[in-house]
């Protein structure tokens, strides 16, 4: 065992209660045991489930063109939902679509597809009818007629508050917002292809304020999903998350269940635009906010699985911030050279945050049959207002404790230096002995501490979440 870690195990056994609390009484154990609570436990699976990633595999003149590797990478970080734009006609791009797709729902892996532009405005029911044709004619006879295995969900338009061309705003946004929505969920329940698969709303910017969602109006009629962008701005996950959600759902008023489809952090070195933190924060904050979105019902979507390549000039802070594009840096796969041509999949580097996501996914991933988690009769004691947790629970039985703090642990660039947060501890008590072992999915893909058997132990705890299987 790791003790900085982990156990700092009190003992083991149903006396240890009696014993770390004196000891001297049987009803100084019964009053222990009435301390502990039901704490009811939410499906392993579901929070897998809880994770999107975006991706541009229709954008054929990126490094998205490089669709066999793309695919394999979305295997092999064990993701379950991604979002892209769905893409018709006989491009390259639509073509690389059209075969990663399919084969993609075959793995588990679902499509949250995003229906047209706000340009499409004037043509709207003919822009949504062209799309569900297309996937009625091109993708049903690929699934054998089940677009339900193939697509998780279709949203409306893309950042409809925000610019739409030449860096200017649709005056009438708001409206023909409204229409293109009306029109995507009449074209998507008109087809019996697609007329089961959820709609969410169309997705606004992170800026997004009371007043506009005035403006936007009720969606609900429209929509069974929320749908929004709330970047982090180099902090932490929660940064603005209950504001956000409260303006959201004055568009979504009767709507239970949110997805947040961009989401994340920029590693661009550049200090002009925007905060940007480095790698190490990004894997921390990005594991954290997959329980922070699920918490409140919310999907958490990260932009994006594949950075663009840029040539930056790291001679000076000031060539960097004139050279460096804080677009290109919102990946968890880095390109090491600075050109579409020259980055081929050999040269791609997998960021921290790909391994901490991958690690994490691997271990609560628990695919079957639906069946109704039990709760556990246990208690946390220590720490202060910023500690949280989620319980889990998989098929066969075992229990998983996230615990986690909501912190700051880095500066933003120009330096990017991880911040000093001193490790508090947390006891957990639980009403029955119970194998335990624990988890970093940031540091390791093997468990970080165990023990046989025990009912009362500590975790210490600093930046980063801990993950405690409850045999």
């Amino acid at each position: 065992m790791k003790r900085r870690d982990f156990l700092s195990t009190v003992g083991a056994g149903a006396g240890v209660i009696a014993l770390e609390l004196g000891g001297t009484s049987a009803a100084s154990a019964t009053a222990s045991e009435r301390a502990l609570r039901l704490v009811p436990a939410r499906r392993a699976d579901d929070l897998c489930r809880n994770y999107l990633i975006n991706t541009k595999i229709f954008h054929a003149d990126s490094v998205y063109r490089h669709t066999g590797a793309v695919v394999d990478l979305l295997e092999e970080l064990g993701v379950r939902v991604i979002r892209e734009r769905i893409t018709t006609g006989s491009s390259q791009g639509t073509q690389n679509q059209l075969r990663a797709m399919p084969h993609l729902a075959r793995q588990g892996i679902t499509w949250h597809g995003t229906v047209g532009t706000l340009s499409d405005w004037r043509h709207a029911q003919r822009a949504n009818r062209q799309v569900m044709d297309f996937l009625t004619s091109h993708y049903a006879p690929r699934m054998n007629g089940d677009l339900g295995e193939l697509m998780h969900s279709f949203g409306g338009c893309n950042e409809v508050d925000g610019p739409q061309r030449h860096g200017r705003r649709d005056k009438h946004w708001a409206r023909h917002a409204r229409r293109m929505q009306k029109a995507l969920w009449e074209q998507a329940k008109d087809n019996r292809h697609t007329r089961d698969i959820p709609v969410a709303g169309p997705s606004t910017r992170t800026d997004f304020t009371a007043r506009r969602a005035e403006h936007l109006g009720d969606l609900s009629r429209w929509s069974e999903l929320g749908n929004a962008h709330l970047y982090n701005k180099g902090t932490s996950p929660t940064r603005g998350l209950r504001d956000h959600l409260k303006i959201m759902r004055r568009c979504f008023p009767g709507t239970g269940r949110f997805l947040f489809t961009e989401t994340g952090y920029n590693n661009s070195p550049q200090t002009n635009a925007n905060a940007t933190v480095p790698e190490f924060a990004s894997a921390i904050y990005g594991v954290r906010g997959i329980f922070d979105y699920f918490q409140r019902n919310a999907m958490y979507g990260r932009f994006e699985l594949l950075d663009d390549p840029d040539r930056i000039d790291h001679r000076t802070q000031r060539r960097i911030n004139a050279t460096a594009d804080i677009q290109a840096h919102f990946g968890l796969v880095a390109m090491t050279r600075g050109s579409v041509r020259d980055s081929t999949p050999d040269t791609w580097r997998k960021k921290p945050e790909f391994y901490a996501m991958k690690r994490l996914l691997r271990v609560l991933s628990d695919h079957g049959h639906s069946f109704t988690p039990r709760p556990l009769r246990m208690a946390l004691h220590g720490g202060g207002r910023d500690v949280h947790h989620v319980l889990l629970q998989k098929r066969d039985g075992r229990h998983y404790l996230a615990v986690w703090r909501d912190v700051k642990v880095s500066e933003g660039f120009p330096h990017g230096r991880e911040l000093r947060v001193d490790a508090v501890r947390i006891r957990v008590r639980l009403a029955h002995a119970r194998p335990i072992r624990l988890w970093n999915p940031n540091t390791s893909s093997e468990p970080v501490g165990h023990h046989s058997a025990t009912n009362d132990f500590n975790i210490w705890l600093r930046g980063e979440l801990k993950l405690v299987e409850i045999g």
